[in-house]
């Protein structure tokens, strides 16, 4: 199961904060992003319990972490892409 969470953090704050993101084992992506959320995370857990303990247990644990917003994901398409020439 999967889930994406957005982020606001503290200015100035992103660089170690993504570090300490990063470093979570379920944490599968970090990204910085302009727009009303600073960081999107994507996590991959076995259940929705699982995923909630990871955000409030590790995630919201993270000092200059403001706050989250969490979805879900229902169903997924990824694309792949081709092999470069």
């Amino acid at each position: 199961m999967e889930a994406v969470v957005f982020l606001n953090v503290d200015i100035g704050a992103e660089d170690r904060i993504m570090e300490e993101l990063a470093a979570i084992p379920e944490v599968k992506a970090v990204y910085f992003v302009y727009g009303p959320y600073d960081i999107i995370i994507k996590i991959d857990a076995p259940d929705v319990e699982k995923i909630r303990s990871i955000v409030r247990d590790k995630v919201r644990k993270i000092e200059g972490i403001r706050s989250t917003t969490t979805l879900v994901v229902a169903k997924s398409h990824v694309k792949t892409s081709p092999p470069h020439a």
